[in-house]
């Protein structure tokens, strides 16, 4: 099989892309400089693919709120129809398209299920909620099968400070290491933090196996807290809540993962073995059974 990836260089793509060669796909990557928002681009990469995994699209800037808001339109809306105008005017064989959404398409609330009203809160979780409707549709009146999945809060070795949608990580430990972590507001909002290693075999079971939209993540309700606590016992730091607030965001978020669990599919990893893998990527001579402070 051949597989076309764009965001191939990010921190999903890259760990799918080394994925998907151990299990002898041909693995073509897509990124910068070649732009999904630019139709052209699409012309040559998808020649002779059978399988695309679209993972590229403009982030949340969490940190300033941003009014760029037709950029997300142009990035994560108009990258999968320009995909498609690709694919149908070049006549090209594509088996199925697999794209990256997002839990953000459903805004505040617990156990969000695939099936429930999306209320995103931010730009980048209603360009997402628009790309997954365009997908949609575009593959129904097309013939070609398509996937969307809506993954949560991502964590692994290989992670970057610049991975704004699930920096949480990188940011945690650089602060371990100076002595004291500090969340946003008072540490006790409610995530679903999901392994890399899970998201990759998720998304590799989409291509062989479903079509329509999923939720992917562990299915567990974990505080921002106990993963700041967590990451600050490895170093001998503090934990402590930092009151300020980020903008556009839920307080708590979390999905149900039971569709993809009937289908078959099952996260085998935990957010801690996500936090030891980075940490021992980063400082080798952390003590991993370090203690968590009472």
């Amino acid at each position: 099989m051949r597989a076309l990836i764009t965001g191939s260089k990010g921190f999903i793509g890259s760990r799918l892309a080394q994925t998907l060669s151990d299990k002898g796909w041909s693995v073509e990557r897509m990124d910068f400089p070649h732009n999904v928002a630019e139709k052209h681009n699409w012309q040559y990469k998808l020649t002779g693919i059978d399988y695309v995994f679209h993972l590229a699209g403009l982030l949340d800037d969490y940190e300033t709120g941003g009014s760029d808001f037709s950029k997300f339109i142009d990035v994560n809306v108009k990258s999968v129809a320009f995909m498609f105008e690709a694919i149908i005017e070049h006549k090209l064989p594509v088996k199925k398209i697999i794209v990256a959404s997002s839990q953000s398409v459903y805004g505040e609330g617990m156990d969000r299920t695939e099936n429930d009203l999306l209320a995103p809160l931010s730009m980048y979780g209603a360009s997402k909620a628009a790309m997954e409707d365009v997908l949609m549709t575009l593959g129904r009146i097309n013939h070609i099968p398509v996937v969307a999945l809506r993954y949560s809060i991502v964590l692994g070795a290989g992670q970057q400070y610049k991975d704004e949608d699930s920096r949480i990580l990188p940011c945690f430990v650089e602060m371990a290491k100076k002595g004291e972590v500090i969340t946003h507001e008072d540490g006790r909002q409610l995530r679903d933090f999901v392994h890399i290693d899970d998201v990759v075999s998720a998304t590799i079971f989409a291509a062989e196996k479903l079509e329509g939209i999923f939720n992917v993540g562990s299915g567990q309700a974990t505080s921002v807290m106990e993963v700041a606590e967590y990451i600050a016992a490895k170093f001998g730091a503090q934990a402590k809540a930092g009151g300020r607030k980020r903008v556009n965001t839920a307080r708590n978020q979390t999905m149900k993962i039971d569709t993809m669990l009937m289908l078959g599919w099952s996260p085998r990893l935990t957010w801690k073995d996500a936090v030891d893998e980075f940490i021992v990527s980063q400082s080798p001579s952390v003590s991993l059974s370090s203690p968590i402070p009472s």
